[in-house]
């Protein structure tokens, strides 16, 4: 099985489980269905299987409620409310009686009961926002409600109502005090300090606060809070008070945690830095990313939290290592705080939407309702609440997973135990769960309805009580149970709620699939199917007030009876569509209004369209993209009159046209208001003009008001109150106005958003557009780029280790981190914040050393080539003899040009300096000392160094003395020390006595360099290994080794097209690196480099397939060249390059093409032909994408690429091209953007060759064929002339003999053929019959029949009645009661009159009689000859009865009575048309002699000769007639194809050329010849297996190259049997290799695909090969190896393949 098989294969195994679940009591049947058996309910009869292991990260009690809760109330009130604002940063020294202005009682009861019954579980309060103002009584401030003349506790009445209500409650307490007089650092004058002398402290201010409310009862749900929100918000400034989190917290839990009684869980905290467990959704807009995780990653010796914010959301992390509740805090106004520009309330669909991407995103959602300024909430919001309230309980009321008559079937039930039963799903209890068998790490639920079920919403839940970790999930449906499965929605987390929801669609079957990560199981606790309240309902794409028509309106839409399809589906607008592929087919649709709209389908097999306007043609539309998107916009008009108009769409050619809706403009011409553009960027302190532009009519004058709505951005990020209206007067098309302003935000913050959008339009029948929204993301001024964290690493590593006492380990640890971020090209932001921030924090933490102490010694260094610095100011102890030198007593001195600043000066005799010292080894150290003497030559200065206990051995040092100008300088002097007994000790320095020569002083110090000079060290080895594709060397090791404590520096260099995948040192990876130095090495290593595929060169090309029908793949970001053009037309700003992301099947894409740019792919194409190029990209508009040869080797072409976008995020999609490769050989692709436009972000192009250049194209053909068959094997056949399908099998025949190898005019013409005749034979005619009064004909009316066919009419006169005339084509025949229109070839007319009977003998009817009975008598093909007889003689009998003159009425009857009877005794002769038309197939079937066995077409022909000697039976029967159709059908259906034919010269070349080095014993190694040998026989086996596939040919071929080219020289394995023999070094003997690094490693990364390594070459106790490689690169020997495994894969493939045939 080749590679791509296996990954194929990988694919469908992990294909994502499908699961549901439910609420509310019904009978449902559940059962499962396994691969062969089908598990139910009732038949999980186990128990005692143990449940799945949690995750190490699970909810606390607390955090479950809230997530199963889901909804929770803000609730924003204080003096904001009454001033207009949301911050009060400018309330200054007003009184509270100022500013907070309530007189009457705050109506907490209306407010929380409304909240209760509308389904909310819990009130956050926020008591005390940023401006400090409290609405309760604060004994520690007179900043509050009380002082401002209010009679009452708001508090102490909301928690009151909220304890009535049974509604937990929330407790916002800003730490951010405005007002407060102790916020921040400030002296006894209010002046700005530092910490230490900080007067008054905050932290106790909010402590005491924070007890006064959770200490006192009457607070709280029964004097309870289950969350604590301290909103994270500073104005700018703000941050010169640090927060003592750890008191706050310790508060907190004291009151509300889980250490008092009847609490479950601690208090949740928002905000709160590393003790956070409910996390900020990362926006105000109340929506949580589509991909939510529930846990983030916490550091809690930082105190620091990461929740994987992308602007602008909170994603999480699937591995966090702290559960943290999602929240989404949104408002139901446009502001928190009440006010009278912002009181009106959102609509239930902004509010569905919120709720969707909240809830429905596994996070809680959180919705502020603002009381106003009488204390009460306005009744628009309150309704707004209760409708909302109303919608929720009305869509999930109902789960249709419940209904009567479903089942539910499962993939895999853990255990088959009941406690996991499929059933758990649909019990409404979230604490059981349907969950698999451990190793089965996806699963699915399919529900099934005896009948079709119409929904709109699907809920998944996920048993989070056992953790989050479902990674994967898809929701598909059947329209029917014969129908194809399609997907509703696909995605990845599910959490503690994902909801689904689409436009309505009918369905008899729902599957849910989820998987996880390896050694997780899927473990689901609820799911459930909904049809949404019609507020829920997923709204219409259309604008609000644009009038919005399906294509399933008739009043509107009227399409033409030929060639259109109606069409279901939830990816449809309104979950309708239509299409047609037929040419001319057209719709009308009339409407009224100024603009029109056609939405519908886009797709690669769509095409163009002629779009006219009353009557006049205003457009071609092109519906063909290169991927299928529908909903979209396919045709827009110009601005029309304010009338009646129709739209005329008429298909231009028989690809498809699929329309879903049209949408209208149609208010009066007023027209529409929208934004320019959906995305803004701005600058702190700037402003943004933009442009509103006008549509659909520009009648009067029409007004907008542009609102902003925080989102990650706060008001001390922009103008919260700006709130221009913007107006267009009448006949204006534009305007441009400020929109938005930002402030400077001094703080850190990172690049934030917010929106702005347009609301209050004015009339009221104006529109606001599709663009009526925008996001603005402002660039935070004060960002830590790279480039300010660049800055501080240079400056950090300027510093020196010998000057610092304390925090130097830490402080090289954030260096090294720091600089790590910084190498990083990838670094997000808050990567390199946090590398930033504590680089920052460790080096002002840094303590400078005073002097050496017995805690903190001296080290002597050891290592070679490495010095240390011993100042001399840093002397342990500096004892000064003031009997030696009263005068100049021996001190340190400041000295510009010493090294630190100090040296040690004026030593005299007795003066002594010692240094506490520590010296791993003993030995020789030299030592540069420098000094500054002034002294005479002949009485020099000197130092005597010794040791107490005689640890070094004594030195005496004598300098000479330096000067410039007559002054002493600094200068250097030379010496060594021996060190004699390692460990710690101290250095005595003292002059030594005063002697001839000597002046009993020493000089001044300013340093001593200590390096090592004669140390003794050991030796350790280290071993490197390079995989294909790359080198690693070094300069630094002497046969193999290094000395201890020095450095080693390998470098790793890829190939030529290759890049490093990985690099492993002793086992653990390092990531991709060019160098890596082992450091201060006092021990063995290894170091391992693996490289990758990176980019196509000459030398190495992608190669185009050889063979029809094979893929491969050339991925996007392996160009050989990139050209970025910095030219104006191009788009400078838009660089080409290399982008990384999942949605890649490498994790790189190609990004920034634009016109003008190029990348080029060196290739070479061995097969000139047609290749079928199909390429997969991402586009955020409609873009082209050009290739072409650089030697025009490839045909020039290019292709369209649409938008990907959808919902405001890119999806990944695909287009199809053609290339013609002109001319073999090597040459160079070229990409680019054509004619100004820009290419999409692309990932890679799966190439197939389709048609060599000299073969015939029978695509066509064979399509003409299978049109033809689908009529011939139809089951309605009969329809269609015998004749004409007789004559359609055989130039079916005929087309069917014809091969590539034909010419292409002959395939033309025979599709030609083909084609023509399958159009004429459903060719129809018409032929109308009527009928006079007195009788009947039969049928009557117009009736459709097939060319070629026949169709008999029967005439009936009534009671006293005959026949008495008989028109066919206007023209008069005998009268008959029945009538034959034979080959029909033409319309015809037949119409019949009736006369009554004469009162004398009634002969007419008798007459019709016979004329019809003489028609019959004609028909000898058609009856048995002795009906015929029997007739013709009732017949002779009757003409003389007719004949005779005197008859009587009797006779005439009953002549009459007997013909007809004969008539009806005629026996028809069997049908053998069925039977000539499969004889005719099978004979074209049997002429195809390359394609079958002899012996089926033998047993065929044998048919087809007892087929034909019953066609020549006249006497045969019908029974006889169709066992042979049966009997030659058969024989048809069992021909059996010849295998291909297969090549095996080139492998028989490649065994003749290795056979002749195999015996060259004395050049190679005997392990690489006999890999080689193994290959050989492998591929001999293969060339005498007569039934070897082609596959098996390739490999074998390949197996022998690669052996053959993995011969090792003896020369290069010399040093491999160095170790023969000594049974110390590299003999792991399962050391390193068993259990170690090969050991069931499974190679997850690079390319491996996850393939295991299982341990089996190398995990026993043999010799790695990997270790003993004494060359980098070698890998000769595991080459060898792995030609021997795959040499006995090849013959155990043989083998297989015998027993299986």
């Amino acid at each position: 099985m080749k590679k791509k098989t296996v990954s194929m294969f990988m694919g469908l195994v992990l294909g994502v489980t499908t699961v549901f679940s439910s609420i509310g009591p019904a009978v449902v049947t559940v059962s499962a269905a396994a691969a062969e058996s089908r598990v139910t309910d009732s038949s999980c009869t186990n128990t005692g299987t143990a449940e799945p292991a949690s995750d190490d990260v699970v909810p606390d009690a607390n955090q479950y409620k809230y997530q199963k809760d889901e909804l929770a109330a803000f609730c924003h009130f204080g003096p904001n409310t009454f001033n207009e604002i949301e911050w009060g940063e400018h309330y200054g020294d007003k009184k509270p009686s100022e500013i907070f202005r309530l007189n009457q009682k705050f109506d907490a009861e209306t407010m929380v009961s409304t909240l209760k019954s509308a389904g909310f579980k819990k009130l956050i309060i926020t008591a005390k926002h940023h401006d400090g103002f409290c609405i309760w009584p604060s004994e520690y401030t007179d900043y509050d409600a009380e002082a401002a003349g209010y009679k009452g506790d708001i508090l102490e009445e909301i928690s009151t109502a909220c304890t009535k209500h049974g509604m937990d409650m929330g407790l916002y307490l800003s730490p951010w005090d405005i007002h407060e007089p102790s916020y921040g650092y400030k002296d006894a004058n209010g002046n700005p300090t530092t910490p230490d002398k900080d007067v008054k402290d905050y932290n106790e201010y909010y402590n005491n606060q924070l007890k006064e409310i959770l200490g006192n009862e009457k607070y709280g749900n029964k004097g309870r809070f289950v969350e604590v929100w301290m909103d994270g918000a500073k104005g700018s400034g703000a941050n010169a008070q640090e927060y003592d989190f750890n008191t706050w917290f310790e508060t907190i839990q004291k009151y509300e945690g889980k250490e008092v009684a009847g609490n479950s869980a601690d208090c949740m905290l928002f905000g709160a830095q590393a003790y956070t467990t409910v996390r900020w959704i990362g926006n105000e807009d109340g929506v949580a990313h589509e991909n939510t995780w529930a846990k983030s990653k916490v550091n809690e010796a930082n105190n620091t939290i990461d929740s994987n914010g992308t602007t602008p959301y909170t994603i999480g992390y699937a591995d966090g290592n702290k559960w943290t509740v999602p929240e989404c805090d949104g408002r139901i106004t446009s502001g928190w705080f009440w006010g009278t520009k912002k009181n009106t309330p959102k609509t239930i669909t902004q509010l569905a939407n919120m709720y969707f991407d909240s809830v429905g995103h596994n996070a809680t959602m959180l919705l502020n309702v603002p009381p106003n300024n009488q204390g009460t909430v306005d009744q628009p919001i309150l309704n707004r609440v209760k409708e909302f309230g109303e919608n929720v309980e009305e869509t999930f009321r109902t789960n249709l997973a419940k209904a009567k008559g479903t089942t539910i079937e499962a993939s895999n039930v853990r255990g088959n135990d009941t406690a996991f039963k499929p059933g758990n799903v649909v019990d409404a209890k979230d604490e059981t769960y349907w969950t698999t068998d451990d190793g089965t790490k996806e699963g699915s639920l399919t529900i099934k309805w005896d009948k079709a079920k119409k929904f709109d919403v699907v809920s998944i839940e996920e048993a989070i009580q056992k953790g989050q970790h479902i990674n994967s999930y898809k929701v598909e449906y059947k329209a029917s149970n014969e129908a194809p499965w399609q997907t509703l929605k696909s995605g990845e987390t599910v959490g503690a709620k994902r909801l689904v929801r689409t436009p309505p669609v009918s369905a008899t079957q729902v599957k849910i699939t989820v998987g996880t990560s390896d050694g997780k199981v899927p473990m689901l606790s609820e799911v459930g199917v909904y049809k949404a309240s019609k507020g829920f309902q997923l709204a219409s794409t259309a604008p609000e007030g644009m009038e919005s028509t399906s294509v399933n309106d008739t009043n509107k839409f009227k399409f033409s009876s030929k060639g259109w399809n109606p069409q279901t589906g939830s990816q449809y607008i309104n979950g309708q569509n239509t299409w047609s592929n037929q040419a001319g087919a057209d719709f009308t649709f009339k409407f009224h209004g100024t603009k029109a709209y056609l939405m519908g389908t886009t797709d690669p097999g769509h095409g163009q369209a002629d779009v006219y306007i009353d009557g006049e043609k205003v457009k071609t539309i092109n519906t063909r993209a290169e991927s299928r998107s529908t909903g979209a916009k396919i045709f827009e008009s110009e601005d029309l009159e304010d009338k009646d108009h129709t739209l005329k769409l008429v298909a231009k050619t028989n690809a498809a046209i699929g329309v879903e809706a049209a949408y209208v403009i149609n208010n009066g011409g007023v027209g529409m208001i929208e934004l320019e553009n959906s995305a803004y960027t701005m600058d702190e302190n700037s402003s943004l003009e933009a442009t509103i532009k006008r549509v659909g009519g520009t009648k009067g004058e029409i007004t907008a008001k542009i609102q902003p709505n925080p989102g990650s951005a706060i008001q001390d990020d922009f103008e919260t109150e700006w709130f221009p209206t913007v107006t267009l007067n009448n006949g204006e098309l534009e305007k441009t106005v400020t929109v938005a302003k930002t402030k400077r935000n001094t703080n850190l913050t990172g690049d934030r958003v917010f929106s702005i959008e347009l609301t209050e339009k004015k009339p009221e029948n104006a529109i606001i557009g599709f663009n009526g929204s925008a996001r603005i993301t402002i660039k935070d001024a004060d960002g830590i780029t790279k480039d300010k964290l660049q800055t501080l690493v240079t400056n950090s590593a300027a510093l020196e280790e010998h000057l610092y006492s304390e925090g130097w380990d830490a402080f090289a640890k954030a260096l090294k981190t720091a600089q790590e971020v910084v190498e990083n090209e990838s670094a997000t932001d808050a990567t390199i914040r946090s590398a930033y921030t504590e680089l920052d924090k460790a080096k002002a933490a840094l303590k400078v050393r005073e002097k050496y102490t017995e805690n903190d010694r001296f080290n002597f260094p050891w290592r070679a080539e490495t010095s240390a610095k011993l100042e001399a100011e840093f002397a342990t102890e500096l004892k000064d003899d003031p009997t030696s030198d009263a005068q100049y007593p021996m001190k340190i001195d400041a000295k510009s040009d010493a090294s630190n600043g100090k040296f040690v000066t004026d030593m005299a005799a007795n003066d002594v300096l010692k240094y506490a010292y520590h010296a791993d080894k003993a030995g020789t150290y030299q030592v540069v000392m420098r000094y500054r003497s002034g002294s005479a030559e002949n009485a020099k200065n000197s130092i005597k160094i010794t040791e107490a206990k005689g640890k070094i051995k004594d030195q005496e040092v004598i300098v000479d003395p330096k000067k410039e100008s007559n002054k002493p300088v600094f200068a250097d002097a030379e010496f060594d020390i021996e060190v004699v007994t390692p460990g710690d000790g101290m250095i005595v320095i003292t002059p030594p006595v005063k002697t001839n020569g000597l002046d009993g002083k020493g000089p001044g110090i300013d340093y001593f360099i200590i390096s090592p000079k004669n140390v003794v060290l050991e030796k350790f080895a280290i071993t490197a290994t390079a995989g294909k594709g790359g080198t690693i060397t070094t300069e630094d090791l002497t046969d193999g080794k290094i000395t201890e404590g020095e450095n080693a520096t390998f470098t790793i260099t890829p190939n030529s097209g290759y890049e490093i995948a990985d690099v492993k040192v002793d086992g653990n990876s390092i990531g991709k690196k060019t160098s890596y130095t082992f450091s201060d090495v006092d021990k063995a290593h290894k170091i391992e480099a693996t490289f990758a595929f990176a980019n196509y060169t000459a030398a190495n090309p992608f190669e185009f397939p050889a063979t029809k029908g094979t893929t491969k793949t050339l991925e996007a970001e392996h160009a050989t060249e990139l050209i970025n053009s910095n030219d104006s037309d191009s788009d400078p700003s838009w660089p080409l390059g290399l982008g990384t992301g999942d949605w890649a099947s490498n994790g790189k894409f190609l990004n920034g093409m634009a016109y003008k740019d190029y990348a080029k792919y060196a290739y070479v194409a061995t097969v000139p032909g047609t290749y079928t190029v199909t390429g997969t990209y991402r586009a955020g508009a409609a873009n082209k994408l050009a290739f072409s040869e650089e030697n025009r080797k490839i045909t020039a072409t290019q292709v369209d690429c649409p938008s990907t976008s959808e919902n405001s995020s890119l999806t990944v999609k695909t287009f199809t091209l053609t290339l013609e490769v002109t001319e073999a050989g090597a040459g160079t692709l070229i990409l680019t953007a054509p004619d100004t436009n820009k290419a999409p972000q692309l990932d890679k192009f799966d190439i197939v060759l389709t048609k060599t250049a000299d073969e015939a194209d029978l695509t066509e053909l064979q399509t003409a064929i299978t049109n033809a068959e689908a009529i011939l094997n139809a089951a309605d056949k009969d329809k269609y002339s015998a004749a004409a399908l007789v004559e359609l099998q055989e130039l079916v025949n005929a087309g069917k003999r014809l091969t590539t190898a034909s010419s292409q005019t002959d395939v033309d013409a025979k599709k030609a053929e083909i084609t023509a005749k399958t159009a004429d034979i459903q060719t129809q005619f018409t032929i109308t019959a009527t009928a006079g009064n007195g009788g009947t004909i039969a049928p009557t009316g117009a009736t459709k029949v097939y060319k070629g066919t026949s169709k008999a009419f029967t005439i009936t006169p009534n009671e006293g009645y005959h026949v008495d005339s008989l028109t066919v084509d206007g023209t008069a025949v005998n009268v008959v009661t029945e009538y034959t229109f034979p080959d029909v070839t033409a319309n015809h007319t037949i119409a019949v009159t009736f006369a009554k009977d004469a009162v004398t003998v009634a002969k007419e009817n008798l007459l019709a009689v016979i004329n019809t009975a003489n028609g019959k008598l004609a028909q000898t093909d058609a009856y048995t000859p002795a009906s015929l007889e029997a007739l013709q003689n009732a017949v002779d009998e009757a003409q003389t009865v007719y004949n005779k003159a005197d008859a009587t009425q009797t006779e005439v009857d009953n002549a009459k009575a007997n013909v007809e009877a004969k008539i009806a005794a005629l026996k028809e002769k069997a049908d053998k048309s069925a039977l000539r038309l499969a004889v005719k197939a099978a004979e074209g079937e049997a002429a195809l002699t390359d394609k079958y066995t002899e012996e089926s077409i033998a047993a065929l022909q044998t048919a087809i000769n007892a087929a034909n000697a019953v066609l020549a039976d006249d006497n045969a029967t019908q029974a006889d007639v169709d066992a042979q159709v049966e009997a030659v059908n058969a024989a048809k259906a069992a021909l059996e194809e010849k295998k291909a034919p297969v090549v095996k010269e080139e492998l028989e070349k490649a065994v003749a050329d290795a056979t002749e080095v195999v015996g060259a014993t004395d050049k190679y190694t005997a392990a690489s010849l006999a890999a080689l040998q193994s290959a050989i026989d492998a591929a001999n086996a293969v060339l005498q297996n007569p039934d070897a596939t082609q596959d098996e040919i390739d490999a074998a071929v390949q197996s022998v190259k690669e052996a053959k080219e993995a011969l090792k020289a003896k020369d290069d394995n010399k040093k491999d049997d160095s170790n023969k023999g000594d049974d110390k070094k590299d003999d792991n003997n399962g050391s390193n290799n068993n259990g170690g690094n090969n050991n069931g490693n499974t190679n997850a990364g690079s390319k491996n695909n996850g393939s295991s390594n299982n341990g089996t070459a190398n995990g026993g106790n043999g010799t790695s090969n990997a270790v003993k490689a004494a060359k980098t690169g070698d890998t000769a020997n595991v080459a060898g190896m792995a030609m021997l495994c795959l040499a006995a894969g090849l013959v155990a493939v043989m083998a297989r393949r015998k027993r299986t045939n």
